[in-house]
């Protein structure tokens, strides 16, 4: 190979470089600008969910981001209102401040900017460890998780009873899901029989990218 060749192929590898780490540099400015637009979304529905909380009598302190999932808000709703223990449906008083609060949680939700962020609900039931007298760990377990599934579904039944407003209704439904963790996802520092641990939490995970979704304008969001 001649000297000019070898020099027009040493200024070829060095454009290719050149182009690569230009092309890298965009890319981590693109992750970062995406990562910082979802993180500002995030506590966007995060101060607009404990506004809207707070003004339905619940701690906005239950508010708060996902520490496992960085594109998830948790919100864990007031325990002692809601189940005795071993038993599946919300006390009375439990269920009236789910239906207060519940128009206002899913107008959060469902109207302004962020809808287009969502993905879904995910309405957790959780229990103690506590099992019936008699009854095998295993077979406790298990019981525990079929009672937790139950107390989510009460969740949403009584949730979507509050909801008069179709489109909200239809918008909920969408996004809302039950599921049952039993007695496997205790709250840390907190004794497995107590009464925190009988609860239900709102999982509200959100889309990593982007959704194109037409939405109504509200003001709270803007």
């Amino acid at each position: 190979m001649s000297t000019q060749q070898s020099g027009h192929s040493s200024s070829f590898t060095d454009l290719m470089a050149s182009l690569l780490a230009v092309f890298v540099l965009l890319f981590v400015a693109a992750q970062n600008k995406k990562h910082g637009e979802r993180n500002e979304d995030r506590d966007l529905l995060i101060r607009a969910l404990r506004g809207e909380l707070t003004q339905a009598g619940i701690d906005s302190a239950s508010v708060s981001a996902d520490p496992r999932d960085p594109n998830a808000v948790v919100v864990v709703l007031p325990e002692k209102l809601f189940f005795r223990r071993g038993e599946a449906s919300m006390l009375d008083s439990g269920k009236a401040t789910v239906r207060r609060a519940t128009p206002g949680l899913v107008r959060i939700l469902c109207e302004g900017k962020l809808r287009q962020r969502l993905d879904q609900v995910v309405v957790e039931g959780h229990t103690d460890i506590t099992i019936p007298p008699g009854m095998s760990a295993q077979d406790g377990k298990r019981y525990n998780l079929r009672l937790s599934q139950l107390r989510s579904m009460d969740f949403v039944a009584t949730s979507t009873e509050a909801l008069s407003d179709s489109a909200q209704l239809s918008c909920y439904l969408a996004l809302v899901s039950a599921t049952g963790r039993g007695q496997d996802d205790p709250i840390r520092n907190v004794p497995p029989d107590h009464d925190k641990q009988r609860r239900v939490q709102l999982k509200i995970r959100m889309h990593e990218e982007l959704k194109d979704t037409t939405t109504v304008d509200s003001p709270i969001l803007q």
